[in-house]
C-alpha cells in the first residue's frame, strides 16, 4: 500500500507539470491557471496533500476498526484505497481545479461514509461513531487541547463522577488501546466501573470481587486480607461496568463463560495502579476479580517486616553464605513474594550477582540491583524453561519466588554444589510442611537434607488501628491457655466494641495495615537426619521445636502483648 501511495504522489507531481502547459494554451481564462514560468499549481498540490493526509488517517482507522469488529478488513481496505488512488491520478489531469476536487472528495468520503453506516448498524449505540454527540465530543476535545474550556461531559463520562481515571492496556498496538479507551468512554458503564473502583480505593482495598447472579451483582472488597461487603449493584449496571473493564483490558466483552485475563491502568489520588482483571463463568453467572498493584516495594528489608532482631541476624547470616538453600513459605495471600523481596533486599546485591525468575504475567515490585528473567506461565513455560540459559551467566544467587514444578526443583537442587545460593518459595502453613512440599516435587529427602540451611514461614495479621483501639483486662483463662503468668500482662487490645462514631482512619474496621509473624527454622544436624530418614510432618515439627524454633502462635503473642494486634485477629490468621 505504501508503494502505491508513493507512486500516486510522484505521478501526480509529474502530471501537474504536464497539465500546466496544456492549461496555459487551451484554458487561459480558467481560475487557478498558471502564467508564464509557473508550471506547478501549488494550490492544487496543497489541496491534494491535505486530503491525502486525512485519507491516510481514515484508511488506517478503517483497517484497525474492521479487524477489531470482524468487518471484513480486506474488503473495506480495498474499498477505501483504490477509488482514492485512481482519483488521485485523475485529479491532476482534469483541466480545472473545481472539476477535479469534487471527484477526489467523493472518492474519499463515499467509502468512508459507507463503512461508518455499515459498522454503526452492527454495534451498540455507545460504540457508534460520527453521530452528532460523537462529533461534538471530538470537536470540543480538540479545542480543549489548544486552550479551550468547553464542557465535554455530555460525551466524556470519564471527566465526571468520582476522581478515578482509567487507561486501556493489553491491545496489540497503542492504537488498539486508544480505540478501546474511546469505546469505553462512549459507554455509561465507564462511570459505573469508576464508582466501583473508587469505593475500593477509598476503603484501602487491594482486591475487588464481583459475583454476577441472574438479578444482581454482589461486590466485595478485600481490605488487609479480609473480605468486606460493598454496595450491591443491579444486573444492568453491573453488566455495563463489567463490559467496560473487559474493553479496556483488551478482552471480549461478550464472552461470559470462558476464563479471560488482562489488565488496565488506574489513577487515583495521584497514584498509578496496574489493575489485573480476571473473569470466569460460574454456575450462577460470572465472577470477576480486580487486583491492584502500585509497583511500590514497601518492605525493602526484613527489618521493615518486623522480624525480631536476633532471628533476622541469623537469617541474614544464612543468606550470606556462598552456597545453600533457603526456603520461604506462606499460605496464599500471606506475603510470600513480599517476604522474599525483603530477604533479597537484606542481602549484598552489589558484591554478589543475582538472578530472579518470575512469571511474565505476575510481576512483583523491583528490587534494586536484582535483574529479572521472565517466563510465560500462560504459555506453559516454567522457570525450568529459562534456567539453563540463565545458568550460563554464572549468577551467585538464584531466586524463584514460587516453586511449583519438579523440573525446576531438580535444577535448583544441584546449584548449591556449584557454589550458589538458592532462594525459593512454596505455599505451606508451617516450616515442616514447606519441606514436605519440596519433597512432593520429587526431590530425594537425603538430597534436600544436604542442601537446605533455613526455612521461613510467614503469616500476616492485621494491625490494630492506633486511633480507635481499646484496652481491656485479659481473662485469666486465656492467659493460662497461652502460658502467660497472671499479672505479667496488664492489658490486651482490640477494636472498639461500641464506638461512638466511625473512625476516620480505619473506616470503622478497627484495623489498618498488616504485620508479619515469622516461624524460622535454622536447620541443624538433627533436623537433617529427620528429613533424610523420616520425612513426616509430625517428625519434622518435633525436630523443629528441638532446634529452638518458635511456632507462629508463640511469635504472634509478642505482637498481642505489644498491642500491635488482637488475640482474636491472631486466632483468625492462624486458622486460615
Amino acid at each position: 500500500m505504501s508503494r502505491l501511495l508513493l507512486l500516486v504522489i510522484v505521478f501526480a507531481v509529474g502530471a501537474s507539470a504536464d497539465v500546466a502547459l496544456a492549461q496555459d494554451a487551451e484554458f487561459p481564462s480558467v481560475p487557478f491557471t498558471r502564467g508564464d514560468g509557473f508550471y506547478l499549481s501549488w494550490i492544487k498540490l496543497a489541496t491534494f496533500w491535505l486530503l491525502f493526509l486525512g485519507w491516510v488517517a481514515t484508511v488506517s482507522w478503517i483497517n484497525a476498526d474492521a479487524h477489531r469488529h470482524g468487518n471484513r478488513p480486506t474488503r473495506w481496505n480495498a474499498a477505501a484505497v483504490f477509488p482514492f488512488a485512481l482519483m488521485g491520478i485523475v485529479f491532476f489531469f482534469l483541466p480545472t481545479f473545481w472539476a477535479s476536487l469534487p471527484l477526489l472528495a467523493i472518492a474519499y468520503l463515499v467509502p468512508t461514509i459507507w463503512y461508518v453506516i455499515v459498522r454503526n448498524g452492527r454495534l451498540d449505540p455507545h460504540q457508534r461513531v460520527m453521530t452528532p454527540s460523537h462529533i461534538r465530543f471530538l470537536l470540543l476535545s480538540a479545542l480543549n487541547k489548544v486552550g479551550g474550556k468547553f464542557d465535554v461531559e455530555a460525551r466524556d463520562p470519564h471527566e465526571k463522577g468520582p476522581p478515578v481515571h482509567l487507561t486501556a492496556r493489553g491491545g496489540a498496538t497503542e492504537r488498539d488501546d486508544t480505540a478501546n479507551m474511546l469505546l469505553a468512554r462512549q459507554s455509561p458503564g465507564l462511570l459505573f466501573a469508576r464508582e466501583i473502583l473508587y469505593e475500593a480505593f477509598e476503603r484501602r482495598a487491594e482486591t475487588v470481587m464481583m459475583d454476577f447472579s441472574q438479578e444482581a451483582v454482589t461486590i466485595r472488597y478485600q481490605i488487609d486480607g479480609v473480605w468486606h461487603n460493598g454496595e450491591p449493584r443491579d444486573r444492568e449496571t453491573g453488566d455495563m461496568a463489567l463490559a467496560v473493564m473487559k474493553q479496556i483490558s483488551a478482552l471480549d466483552p461478550n464472552q461470559r463463560r470462558q476464563r479471560q485475563e488482562g489488565e488496565f491502568g488506574a489513577n487515583w489520588n495521584g497514584t498509578k495502579y496496574t489493575a489485573t482483571f480476571v473473569s470466569q463463568g460460574t454456575k450462577t453467572g460470572e465472577r470477576a476479580i480486580v487486583r491492584f498493584d502500585d509497583g511500590v516495594l514497601r518492605f525493602a528489608k526484613l527489618a521493615d517486616l518486623g522480624m525480631r532482631e536476633k532471628v533476622r541476624e541469623q537469617l541474614q547470616t544464612a543468606l550470606g553464605e556462598n552456597a545453600g538453600f533457603v526456603l520461604f513459605s506462606a499460605p496464599t495471600g500471606n506475603g510470600l513474594k513480599t517476604t522474599i523481596s525483603a530477604a533479597m533486599g537484606s542481602m549484598d546485591r552489589y558484591m554478589r550477582s543475582f538472578a530472579l525468575l518470575e512469571d511474565l504475567h505476575h510481576p512483583c515490585a523491583e528490587v534494586d540491583n536484582v535483574p529479572v528473567t521472565t517466563f510465560d506461565g500462560a504459555a506453559g513455560e516454567t522457570p525450568a524453561t529459562v534456567l539453563p540459559k540463565l545458568l550460563r551467566l554464572y549468577p551467585e544467587v538464584i531466586c524463584v519466588r514460587e516453586l511449583t514444578d519438579g523440573e525446576t526443583a531438580k535444577i535448583l537442587s544441584v546449584q548449591p554444589a556449584e557454589n550458589r545460593m538458592v532462594v525459593a518459595g512454596v505455599r505451606a502453613k508451617d516450616v515442616a510442611e514447606a519441606m514436605i512440599r519440596v519433597l512432593m516435587l520429587k526431590i530425594a529427602p537425603a538430597k534436600l537434607a544436604s542442601i537446605i540451611s533455613a526455612v521461613v514461614n510467614v503469616r500476616l495479621v492485621r494491625r490494630l488501628c492506633e486511633t480507635c483501639k481499646e484496652g481491656y483486662a485479659p481473662p485469666p483463662k486465656i492467659l493460662q491457655q497461652l502460658g502467660i503468668p497472671a499479672g505479667k500482662v496488664e492489658a490486651f487490645y482490640r477494636p472498639p466494641q461500641e464506638p461512638d462514631r466511625v473512625c476516620p482512619d480505619c473506616g470503622g474496621i478497627g484495623y489498618i495495615g498488616r504485620a508479619a509473624v515469622f516461624e524460622v527454622l535454622f536447620v541443624d544436624d538433627a533436623v537433617r537426619t529427620a528429613l533424610a530418614k523420616t520425612p513426616k510432618l509430625d517428625v519434622l515439627r518435633a525436630a523443629a521445636r528441638k532446634a529452638g524454633t518458635r511456632n507462629l502462635q508463640q511469635e504472634g503473642l509478642f505482637l498481642v502483648v505489644k498491642g500491635v494486634t488482637s488475640i482474636q485477629e491472631l486466632s483468625r490468621a492462624l486458622k486460615e
